[in-house]
């Protein structure tokens, strides 16, 4: 089992390359896979919850606006296939906003848009870290979605590959929840349809290769790649919850 790593298809490539519950697909010209765990015993070789695990891959954090608009219809395509048609949704930014490495979650959550949208709602936090707040994510995910009763719940987070060509760069999605810390060696109470009893899709881009046990490295641009993953991932979970929105005023007010 690959402990470097937090990308389904990182660990389907270096365990298994032969899986069959895999396949790579084009979304016009934006690169997709799929990776489906459904067994207690794939479970547990590849270390992953059962559930789907779809890569869009994303050059917009490193080649601006050359695909952006096409990146961002390909990955809101999947979010919504994993969200149910309607509902609210509790969107939660998971991570330190004062670590450009653990930044994804606040930063794509300070980008979403909170509010009402042809009858469905949109609730985002962003909670911090525990070693700041005492609380731990999964404590306070599961108060918000006792007290606004969402639909679903969107978590957002930073992840760590093995290649570094992933960074900033895949942005993974799955609909099996997430263990905040995980790719960091300091996994908390996992958040899931288990726990909660809705919904749970998890979003997130590598933002460190993991070195050895325990150190991490990140690319000296890391500042400027992760703001602009944070804003693709924003633009389409804003997408993906109100489509009728429509891709030009979202970008027009993020980017």
């Amino acid at each position: 089992m690959s402990t470097k790593t937090d990308l389904a298809k990182e660990i389907i490539a270096g365990i298994f390359p032969e899986y069959s519950k895999k396949r790579d697909f084009l979304f016009r010209s934006t690169e997709i896979s799929e990776v489906i765990i459904e067994t207690d015993e794939d479970s547990a070789l590849f270390g992953k919850p059962k559930g789907r695990y779809v890569t869009v891959e994303a050059d917009f954090p490193r080649f601006a606006f050359e695909k952006f608009d096409e990146e961002v219809l390909a990955a809101a395509s999947e979010i919504g296939k994993m969200l149910p048609e309607a509902g609210n949704i509790l969107a939660v930014g998971i991570g330190n906003s004062a670590l450009t490495a653990d930044s994804i979650g606040p930063l794509a959550a300070e980008n979403l848009f909170a509010g009402e949208f042809s009858g469905r709602k949109l609730f985002s936090a962003a909670p911090g870290v525990s070693g700041k707040t005492g609380i731990e994510p999964s404590v306070f995910v599961s108060a918000l979605a006792e007290k606004l009763s969402p639909a679903a719940v969107i978590i957002i987070d930073s992840l760590a590959a093995e290649e570094i060509s992933h960074v900033c760069r895949s942005i993974q999605l799955c609909d099996c929840g997430i263990a905040p810390g995980s790719g960091f060696g300091k996994a908390a109470e996992e958040i899931s349809e288990a726990t909660l009893g809705i919904p749970v899709v998890a979003i997130g881009t590598p933002t460190v290769t993991r070195m050895g046990d325990s150190g991490f490295v990140a690319p000296n641009d890391i500042d400027f790649l992760a703001s602009r993953a944070a804003k693709l991932i924003a633009c389409a979970v804003n997408l993906a919850v109100f489509p009728g929105m429509g891709l030009d005023l979202i970008k027009g007010i993020i980017i």
